[in-house]
C-alpha cells in the first residue's frame, strides 16, 4: 500500500508513529512475539475491501490449453535452437509472454525467480520455454567451482549471453575507463549452456535448504534485522493498528518511510515488510490513488516481489493467494505491462536477495580452513596442470550462494 500526502490521516500518522532509526532500538519483546498461524494476509488491504470479492477460483482461472509441468519444449523452439537463431528465439520468447497470464504459469515463474534470481527475466522465460518444470541451474564452470561435476554425456539448457567488445569513439580509438582499461559495449547475444542439479554427479549429496521456522523468536529477530538492512528508507511501527488505516503497512512517498502495524507478528510482519520495501524501491515517488490502473500494477509488483523473496528465504508461501492478484488487474493486464512487471519483479527481488543473503551470512559461524599438507599441495598443483579447458560454454562470475545458483548479470 502507498499512502500519499492527500490521505486524510496523513498528519495524524506523523504524530503517532514510533521511529526505529537503528536496529538496536527495536523492541526485543516486539521481535520475540510468537507468530499467529491464522494471520495469512500479506496485502495492504483496507477494511472496506472484501476478500471474498477478490479471491477467485484458481481451478477456473487455469488455462485449459496450458500444462505447466508435463509439456516439453515445442517444435518451434527446438528448430530455432538447432539453427542457433538468437534473434528468432528472442522474438519467440517475447511473443509467448501471454502464456504467463495463466495464474499457475505466473506463480511458476515467481518460484523460478526465487531459485535463480541472478538470471534475467528473459532468460528465465527462455529456460521455462525449453523445459517448463526446470529447476535450479548453473553453468558448467559455476558447478565446478563449487565442487560439483556435470555427468558425462549430459545436454544442458540454453540461455542468452551478451557478446561484448571494446568501445570506440568516432575516430576508431578505444575509449578507456578511469583505470585506463578499454570500456566494453554489448553488440549482440550468443547462446550459453547451463545444467540442472539432477545432472550433477553429486546430486544426491547436495545440501538441502533449511526451512524458516515462523515461531522461532531467534529466527524472527535475525531475519527481520537482515531485511531492514535492505531498506533504503526508515522503518516505523505505529502505536495503534488504527493508525495504519486498516492495512498491515504502507510506504509514504512524501516522507520516504515505511510504517507497519503493531499487530503484525512473526513471518506476517516479515512478508509485509518485504512488500513495502518493494514499494519504496520501485514506486518511491508514486502519488497514484487506490482504484487507478497504475496503482493496481504497483500492488501486483510489490506482492509478487515479496512472494519471490519469501520463497528464496524458504518461508512458507502457501498463504499467498495468487488468485488474489486478479483484484489488482492481473486478468486485464496487457502483454507489455506483464513483461514490465516480470522484469521489475526479477530485478527488485535480485537486489533484495543479494542484500539479505549478505546480512544472513553474518549469523553463520565460519568454518575453519584445514591446512593442506605438502603432499596435498603438490597433488593439487598437478591436478590443476592436468585439467583441460571445459568444452561447455561457461558463464563468467557465476556464483552459488545459499544453495542458489547466481547466473549472469544481464541488461
Amino acid at each position: 500500500m502507498i499512502l500519499n500526502k492527500n490521505h486524510y490521516k496523513y498528519e495524524m500518522l506523523q504524530k503517532n508513529a514510533c521511529d526505529f532509526k537503528g536496529l538496536a532500538q527495536i523492541s526485543k519483546q516486539y521481535i520475540q512475539e510468537n507468530n499467529k498461524q491464522n494471520e495469512n494476509h500479506l496485502f495492504s488491504k483496507t477494511k472496506n475491501e472484501s476478500r471474498e470479492n477478490m479471491v477467485i477460483d484458481l481451478e477456473k482461472a487455469k488455462d485449459k490449453n496450458i500444462e505447466i509441468t508435463k509439456q516439453g519444449a515445442d517444435s518451434n523452439i527446438q528448430e530455432l535452437l538447432e539453427k542457433k537463431d538468437t534473434k528468432g528465439l528472442s522474438n519467440l520468447i517475447k511473443e509467448n509472454i501471454t502464456d504467463y497470464k495463466n495464474l499457475e504459469m505466473f506463480k511458476n515463474y515467481l518460484k523460478f525467480v526465487a531459485s535463480c534470481p541472478h538470471y534475467s527475466s528473459r532468460n528465465l522465460r527462455f529456460l521455462q520455454k525449453q523445459k517448463p518444470d526446470v529447476g535450479l541451474v548453473g553453468s558448467f564452470g559455476a558447478w565446478k567451482i563449487q565442487g560439483y561435476h556435470v555427468k558425462k554425456g549430459e545436454h544442458g539448457l540454453k540461455i542468452f549471453m551478451p557478446c561484448t567488445r571494446d568501445k570506440k569513439d568516432v575516430n576508431g580509438n578505444k575509449i578507456l575507463d578511469k583505470n585506463g582499461k578499454p570500456k566494453q559495449e554489448m553488440y549482440a547475444f550468443k547462446l550459453g549452456t547451463v545444467f540442472e542439479t539432477h545432472q550433477l554427479v553429486e546430486y544426491e549429496n547436495l545440501p538441502k535448504p533449511v526451512a524458516y521456522v515462523p515461531d522461532n523468536p531467534d529466527d524472527n529477530r535475525k531475519l527481520f534485522f537482515s531485511i531492514t538492512k535492505a531498506s533504503d528508507v526508515p522503518i516505523k511501527v505505529l502505536k495503534t493498528p488504527e493508525m495504519c488505516s486498516g492495512a498491515n503497512g504502507f510506504y509514504s512517498p512524501t516522507t520516504k518511510e515505511i510504517c507497519l502495524s503493531p499487530d503484525l507478528k512473526g513471518y506476517q510482519r516479515i512478508k509485509t515488510l518485504l512488500h513495502e520495501i518493494t514499494h519504496s524501491k520501485l514506486h518511491k515517488e508514486s502519488q497514484e490513488v487506490f482504484g487507478s490502473e497504475k496503482y493496481a500494477l504497483q500492488e501486483l509488483e510489490a506482492e509478487s516481489t515479496a512472494f519471490v523473496v519469501a520463497n528464496h528465504l524458504n518461508i512458507d508461501t502457501k498463504d499467498y493467494s495468487i488468485g488474489y492478484l486478479n483484484s489488482w488487474g492481473f486478468d486485464k493486464i496487457s502483454d507489455e505491462q506483464l513483461e514490465n512487471v516480470m522484469k521489475n519483479v526479477q530485478a527488485t527481488a535480485k537486489e533484495l536477495i543479494e542484500k539479505i543473503d549478505i546480512e544472513l551470512e553474518k549469523y553463520v559461524a565460519p568454518v575453519p580452513k584445514k591446512s593442506m599438507t605438502m603432499k596435498e599441495r603438490i597433488d593439487k598443483a598437478k591436478t590443476k596442470l592436468s585439467e583441460k579447458k571445459p568444452q561447455e560454454t561457461e558463464l563468467k562470475n557465476d556464483k552459488l550462494s545459499n544453495n542458489k545458483i547466481k547466473g549472469e548479470n544481464e541488461l
